[in-house]
C-alpha cells in the first residue's frame, strides 16, 4: 500500500524506519497543505503498526481491514463535529485510552483537523500528552500549524508533507481520473500540489473562464468586459478560482518569453495558446514588464477579493487594466 501513494517519499521513509525500529515519538504532527495525503499516509503508517506484514500493509488482513472500517478497538479516529472537535470528544478518547490494548501492543488516536479543536479540548489533549498513558502514541494532522497550541506543538515529532509536484498531479488525473492531457495539465498548475483540490476542479468551466478571457485579449470593447465581470461576478465560492486561472495564463507565459518553455496554458496539448500567446494579446511579442504588471495587478485584485462587496466592479477594474496596452 505504500507504494499506491503519490509522492511524499521523505515523510514515508522516515515513517518506515520508525516501523523497522519500532521506535515511535509519543505524538506526530503532520503539516502541509490540505488534501496534499496526509491523512492517506497516517491510515497507511496507522496499518503498518499493526499489519503482520509490517512495515508493509497487505491491506487484507483483519488488522488492515479494522482499521480501514474504523472498527480496530486499538486505533481511533477523532475529527472535527460541526466544523470543531469538542472537548467531550477529547474527555471520550481519554477514557478509551485507559485500557489496555486489546488486539495489539499499542493503542494509536489520529487526530484530524487538529487545528479545529475548541480551547477547551486542546487544553484537555495537552494534559494527556503531559502524561500519556503507556503504550499509546497520537498522530495529528493539520494544514494550520499555528493554530496548534505551541505547548502541544512542542511534545509531538514534526514531519512536514510539502505540495505534490505538478507532474505527479497532472499523471494521476490522466490515470486515475480520465482526464486528457491538456486538461490535466491545465488543473494540475492550479491544483497547488494537492489532490484532493482536484475535485472542486470542473475542466469545463475552467475552458469556459479561458475562452471568455483569451477573447477578450483578441478584441476587447467595454460591452464585453462588463458582460463577462458580470458573469464572473455571480459565480460564488469559483470566484477565486477565476483570479487563480488568470494569474496561472499570465504566470505561463511570462515562463515562456524568460526560458523559452512552453507550459501549462502554453504547452502543445492546448492549440489556441501555442507560441508565446503574443497572437491572442494581439500586441506582437509580449514584454516581460508587460506580464509581471499583469500578474501584479492579478494578485492585487484577489487581495481585494475578500474586502470588496462589489465583486463586479473589481473584475471590470482587472479586465480594463489587463486589456489595456499600458499594462
Amino acid at each position: 500500500m505504500w507504494s499506491t501513494i503519490l509522492g511524499h517519499q521523505k515523510p514515508i521513509e522516515q515513517l518506515r524506519k520508525a516501523l523497522a525500529t519500532r521506535r515511535l515519538p509519543n505524538a506526530y504532527l503532520f503539516s502541509g497543505l490540505s488534501g496534499i495525503g496526509k491523512k492517506l499516509v497516517a491510515t497507511t503508517f496507522v496499518s503498518a503498526l499493526f499489519c503482520p506484514k509490517s512495515p508493509d500493509v497487505c491491506g487484507s488482513c483483519i488488522s488492515c481491514s479494522k482499521i480501514r472500517n474504523r472498527s480496530h478497538p486499538d486505533v481511533f479516529f477523532i475529527e472535527p463535529k460541526t466544523e470543531k472537535i469538542l472537548i467531550e470528544q477529547v474527555r471520550d478518547l481519554k477514557q478509551n485510552l485507559q485500557f489496555h490494548p486489546l488486539e495489539g501492543a499499542i493503542k494509536i488516536a489520529v487526530i484530524d483537523d487538529a487545528d479545529a479543536m475548541t480551547e477547551a479540548a486542546a487544553n484537555s489533549l495537552l494534559k494527556i500528552l503531559e502524561e500519556p498513558p503507556q503504550s499509546t502514541h497520537f498522530i495529528l494532522i493539520t494544514a494550520f500549524t499555528h493554530r496548534i497550541l505551541p505547548t502541544i506543538r512542542s511534545r509531538c515529532q514534526k514531519i512536514v508533507f510539502a505540495p505534490l509536484p505538478e507532474e505527479d498531479v497532472t499523471q494521476y488525473l490522466i490515470g486515475q481520473r480520465g482526464f486528457d492531457q491538456r486538461q490535466a495539465l491545465r488543473i494540475a498548475q492550479i491544483s497547488q500540489g494537492s489532490i484532493g483540490s482536484v475535485a472542486e476542479l470542473d475542466p469545463e468551466f475552467i475552458d469556459d473562464v479561458m475562452s471568455r478571457f483569451t477573447r477578450l485579449l483578441g478584441n476587447a470593447n467595454a460591452a464585453d468586459i462588463i458582460a463577462v465581470s458580470e458573469a464572473w461576478a455571480q459565480e460564488g465560492d469559483r470566484v477565486p478560482l477565476v483570479f487563480d486561472l488568470l494569474m496561472c495564463f499570465y504566470r505561463d507565459l511570462l515562463c515562456y518569453r524568460s526560458t523559452g518553455i512552453r507550459v501549462g496554458f502554453l504547452s502543445a496539448a492546448e492549440p489556441s495558446l501555442q507560441g508565446d500567446g503574443s497572437a491572442i494579446m494581439g500586441t506582437g511579442r509580449v514584454s516581460i514588464k508587460k506580464l509581471e504588471n499583469a500578474i501584479t495587478s492579478i494578485a492585487r485584485a484577489r487581495d481585494a477579493l475578500f474586502t470588496t462587496a462589489n465583486k463586479q466592479l473589481l473584475f471590470e477594474q482587472l479586465l480594463f487594466t489587463l486589456t489595456s496596452s499600458s499594462v
